[in-house]
């Protein structure tokens, strides 16, 4: 198989805008799996909540566009790697629900759903 021209390696880790938005602590909201997959070695990996929440962690705040930047490959180091989910996209009727079992994920974890932009919000229209 033919090695990979560096533009076929940056079309492959080009990020989806959707996606390259999406923040850590949404996907642990919509409990996504994160694939990543080297362009250079292809070796992978998955993130999985307990990854989120662990060794992740610091990264909570940070989107999937600053991930992808940060995340070497375990083989060959090398950076940007291919990103793929799988969970849900679209939360529709399920989205409220999810949102509380995510902040009570975080005060389980011990941190600060506020410090995610995630919380008690006064509703629209004031008093």
């Amino acid at each position: 198989m033919p090695e990979l021209s560096d533009q076929q390696r940056r079309k492959m880790a080009e990020l989806e805008p959707w996606l390259a938005s999406a923040r850590l602590v949404d996907a642990l909201e919509r409990r996504w799996e994160i694939h990543f997959r080297c362009t250079g070695c292809g070796a992978s990996k998955t993130w999985r909540r307990d990854t989120m929440l662990g060794r992740a962690r610091g990264l909570l705040g940070a989107t999937m566009a600053e991930i992808q930047r940060r995340t070497p490959c375990p083989q060959c180091a090398a950076r940007m790697p291919a990103m793929s989910v799988s969970g849900v996209i679209d939360p529709g009727p399920a989205a409220e629900r999810l949102r509380w079992e995510l902040i009570s994920t975080l005060i389980d974890a011990g941190l600060k759903p506020t410090d995610y932009g995630i919380g008690w919000q006064p509703p629209a229209g004031g008093c």
